[in-house]
């Protein structure tokens, strides 16, 4: 279905940004400052490594990318780019390109994540950088004048699978530089600022032991390690059923959602679609309640690790979208594919510590991505190290085997994709 859009909506919407609330403001304000360390005996004590967030400095923007065929001629086509900025004269730019070019590129670019081939940033030809010359670059200087830090990015299907977050100038990954999220529909994003309140109550739940998928040995350390300030409600395997997720993701009083498990996003939309708990899979439609239930207290955030999606499919690889929707979430965030259970586990713990050092939600994923291209992500003896000590620990053999090069490479924190409000 194409993603209708309304240029006028947009501006409208990135403009309302500008009329932060005072609550909103000092919330951003107090990001600067990270609470008192923690004792230092807890995995987390260790201070930051990575820039905090510089609240004065926050400027977001809209994005809008679209790709249109010539009519005459399907073998040509422009993508437009729209940037909207709060203040001053939205910017339009448009690229010619030849469609199979564009689709060759898009599979080389697939292959290179997928395989973990080498990511040379000084080769021109590199896919990452052929795919930024078209998607980015025409706008880089606008983005650079206007000192933008945080996008909203609204593309159409054709291009909405394409993981941004690995697109290189040359220099760095478009994900190290910007924070941004994606939405689907500018309609169907909620753009007003979150309500302040007072301590984040967080929902938590997984599954490690499947009957017919492979098991996630690492959820339960990543169920411990995403709340270390957030008071949560835990579930695990055999208590995490459909009955007790729903019952326990309505209360109004439950800001966050964190699930821990296997959810399979198929081409052919909900009807293919299904997320597993620790008894029975959920289907989308039984999700759906949920969303009515939450009328009046719209979740701030939902999180979910392990997807198994299609890489370069835009049909499964945005599902967990869909499902985010479902349950009436400002942000969703989830895996555009499925990577490795230690590596997803260590990302969603280092995230959460950034949301818990007061970090917006977007600029939260931009500072994980930013330690793991940069190499603070790393295994130690039998434990991965992160910014501010370990993320998951006790590895066996097997498991540290997939990481002993490194987790640099975007295949390990490129995927993890934020959708629908990044603020």
């Amino acid at each position: 279905m194409p993603v209708k859009f309304s240029r006028s909506l947009l501006i409208a919407a990135l403009r309302l940004i500008g009329l932060l609330p005072l609550a909103i403001n000092a919330q951003l304000a107090a990001a600067a400052t990270p609470p008192a360390a923690v004792p230092p005996s807890s995995p987390t004590a260790a201070p930051s490594k990575s820039p905090l967030f510089q609240a004065a400095r926050y400027t977001p923007a809209g994005l809008r990318l679209s790709f249109t065929p010539l009519p005459n001629d399907k073998s040509k086509g422009f993508i437009d780019l729209v940037l909207i900025p709060m203040e001053g004269d939205v910017i339009g730019k448009r690229v010619d390109v030849e469609t199979e070019q564009l689709a060759r590129w898009l599979r080389m670019f697939y292959d290179q994540l997928g395989t973990q081939k080498a990511f040379n940033l000084k080769d021109p030809n590199l896919p990452a950088r052929r795919l930024y010359g078209y998607l980015i670059e025409p706008i880089a200087p606008d983005l650079k004048r206007l000192g933008i830090t945080t996008l909203l990015i609204s593309t159409d299907t054709t291009l909405q699978a394409i993981p941004f977050a690995a697109l290189t100038d040359g220099l760095s990954y478009f994900g190290e530089s910007f924070a941004f999220s994606l939405t689907p529909s500018i309609r169907l994003t909620p753009l007003q600022p979150p309500q302040p309140s007072g301590a984040k109550r967080m929902l938590v739940a997984g599954a490690s032991r499947f009957a017919t998928m492979s098991p996630l040995p690492m959820v339960p350390q990543e169920l411990n390690r995403v709340t270390p300030v957030t008071k949560s409600d835990h579930f695990l395997n055999e208590s995490f059923t459909p009955s007790v997720l729903l019952n326990a993701a309505a209360n109004p009083a439950i800001r966050r959602i964190h699930l821990a498990t296997h959810a399979e996003f198929l081409p052919g939309g909900p009807a293919k679609s299904k997320l597993y708990t620790g008894t029975t899979p959920l289907s989308f439609a039984e999700f759906a309640a949920l969303r009515q239930r939450r009328r009046e207290s719209p979740l701030d955030l939902f999180t979910l690790s392990a997807c198994r999606t299609a890489l370069g499919d835009p049909q499964s690889e945005l599902g967990f979208a869909g499902l985010a929707l479902q349950a009436g979430a400002r942000t969703a965030v989830g895996t555009l594919w499925y990577v490795d259970d230690v590596a997803t586990s260590a990302f969603f713990v280092q995230f959460y510590r950034y949301l818990d050092l007061g970090l917006p939600k977007a600029e939260a994923l931009q500072a994980t991505r930013r330690a793991f291209a940069s190499g603070l992500v790393q295994l130690e003896a039998n434990r991965l190290i992160g910014d501010g000590g370990e993320l998951v620990g006790n590895l066996s053999n097997d498991q540290r085997v997939p990481l002993v090069e490194g987790l640099r490479h975007p295949y390990f924190w490129a995927g993890v994709t934020m959708l629908g409000s990044p603020w």
